[in-house]
């Protein structure tokens, strides 16, 4: 490989250093929170294509227990660093209700805006999780 092509190839990696590895957050309460956020979400749009009898719900539904090993891999240290035994189980509801409101607003506001804002929102926060995946 020349030495343009090598410099060219660090240059880029030093602009875009943006990898599914960098959506992970460093600490154990962190991840914790994230890994649970995301099952809820994953979970409420699981939902929402199982009730639509849609082929995606199975793969949502393994993505939502993908995060949920993931949570169950990294809550033993985030308990350690003083997590509360219940906290889990309230992000995993909070990421639940976050799409669940975000769907309500798609489904049945009458202003476009706030539909085309919630669907804007869903995308964001159903690719934040995917990355982590990906």
């Amino acid at each position: 490989m020349s030495y343009f092509w090598a410099f060219l190839i660090s240059f880029s990696l030093l602009l875009f250093p943006f990898s599914p590895v960098e959506a992970l957050p460093q600490g154990s309460k962190d991840r914790a929170e994230l890994f649970a956020t995301c099952s809820g979400r994953m979970e409420a749009l699981a939902a929402r294509h199982r009730g639509r009898k849609e082929d995606d719900a199975i793969l949502v539904t393994d993505m939502q227990q993908e995060f949920d090993l993931m949570l169950q891999a990294v809550l033993p240290w985030a308990l350690s660093d003083g997590v509360d035994e219940i906290q889990p189980a309230r992000w995993r509801v909070q990421g639940w209700v976050q799409v669940a409101y975000l769907l309500a607003d798609i489904d049945y506001s009458l202003d476009a805006q706030i539909t085309e804002g919630a669907k804007r929102q869903l995308h964001h926060r159903i690719a934040e999780c995917r990355a982590v995946l990906l």
